[in-house]
């Protein structure tokens, strides 16, 4: 890309994240998505007698409550959920963010449970820039329960505007500030948003937000996540594509698949490219050695990479040499030009090899997974 083309898109970026992004609502119907429905009737699957949303904090023990957000979040990879937070993001979101596909959405959803009267349970103001979110995603909060009436603020999400959010934020690092004096100072200057089911609110990476104390006597319970423009795709920071985030309109997941043949079966590691570089391998090691176990993979030997070695002579060895199955961290840790990389690929198909990409929870079995991590690929400009 060249530099006119580069300062153009960061025009483009600069100019969204001032208009329809800095904390703006749009409005969607609720009879077409009924996501608080869907909150409440997995509550109520999950075991718990809920009469609404807001008796949570009645109805389910409070040592409960974490495990109950935690499958909430898992609740929503579910493909029905899926398919409907997607229409979501295509019929309403985008239009009103004024976002260009491809677009990807964030692969779990966050659930979020904020019982009354619960201040060792607030979330600290911060940015999503500051929990390691590249400016190219936009973030998305969805109230299900009513948040529009003064008495019930502080129940709701506050937030502070771009512009002062960015000297906050310098304000805080310049004056090493702790987190009591920036939810002091960040709490004077935020407003509640007043929301509720059928509203969603969206703002950038770099607007602070957080909350305060819930004083209303009822649950708040919401869901947030983010959305990612391929345009934008180079600047996700440490949550890239293919991991963090699943790309739209790819038909959604084809039937698990778990191939056999007779080839072993090695793990790889390695720091060779601009995405693994970072990633420590000793991790790198555990993420493969708990996929394997959840899958029953059962791993002959490990392979690691030569030191300063891009073209990855290793892996190159593994899919023609040795033609073997492969165990590897990500997508990313692949060549990062596209015809070699294809190549690559090809070679591990014509073997019959299966390669397993770890981050993504991906597996190479046939051509048209290798579209698939030419498309990851092609949205994250490789995930640089």
């Amino acid at each position: 890309m060249t530099d006119t083309a580069r300062a153009e898109l960061d025009r483009a970026l600069e100019a969204s994240l001032r208009s329809a992004w800095d904390g703006h609502l749009a409005r969607y119907d609720e009879a077409r998505f009924p996501f608080a429905r869907w909150a409440l009737e997995r509550v109520r699957a999950r075991g718990w007698e809920v009469e609404d949303l807001t008796t949570i904090h009645r109805d389910v023990p409070l040592d409960a409550v974490y495990g109950l957000t935690k499958a909430l979040c898992a609740d929503t990879r579910d493909p029905a959920l899926r398919g409907l937070v997607e229409d979501l993001v295509r019929e309403v979101i985008a239009p009103a963010g004024e976002l260009e596909p491809p677009l990807a959405v964030q692969r779990a959803l966050n659930v979020r449970i904020m019982l009354p009267d619960r201040p060792q349970a607030v979330f600290p103001f911060h940015t999503g820039l500051l929990y390691g979110h590249g400016p190219g995603s936009r973030s998305v909060w969805m109230p299900l329960t009513d948040l529009r009436a003064a008495r019930d603020e502080t129940a709701s999400m506050y937030i502070i505007g771009l512009e002062r959010s960015r000297a906050l934020v310098q304000q805080a690092v310049r004056e090493r500030l702790s987190v009591a004096e920036m939810t002091e100072r960040f709490g004077r200057e935020s407003r509640p948003l007043r929301a509720g089911p059928g509203e969603v609110v969206l703002f950038s990476q770099e607007n602070l937000h957080g909350n305060v104390v819930n004083r209303t006597g009822k649950t708040r319970v919401s869901v947030d996540f983010r959305i990612a423009e391929a345009r934008f795709g180079d600047r996700l920071a440490h949550k890239p594509v293919g991991g963090y985030f699943a790309l739209m309109d790819r038909g959604g997941p084809r039937p698990e698949r778990a191939p056999t043949n007779a080839l072993p079966t090695v793990s790889y590691l390695h720091n060779a490219t601009p995405a693994t570089a970072g990633a420590p391998v000793h991790l790198q090691r555990y993420m493969l050695a708990e996929y394997c176990a959840a899958r029953g993979i059962t791993v002959d030997f490990e392979l690691f990479e030569l030191d300063a070695m891009k073209h990855l002579p290793t892996l190159w060895h593994a899919a023609t040499t040795l033609a073997a199955n492969v165990v590897m961290y990500s997508v990313f840790a692949l060549p990062e030009a596209p015809e070699e990389r294809r190549r690559l690929l090809e070679a591990f198909l014509a073997q019959r090899a299966v390669v397993h990409f770890v981050n993504e929870d991906l597996r190479l079995v046939d051509a048209a997974d290798l579209a698939d991590v030419e498309a990851l690929c092609a949205f994250a400009r490789y995930g640089v």
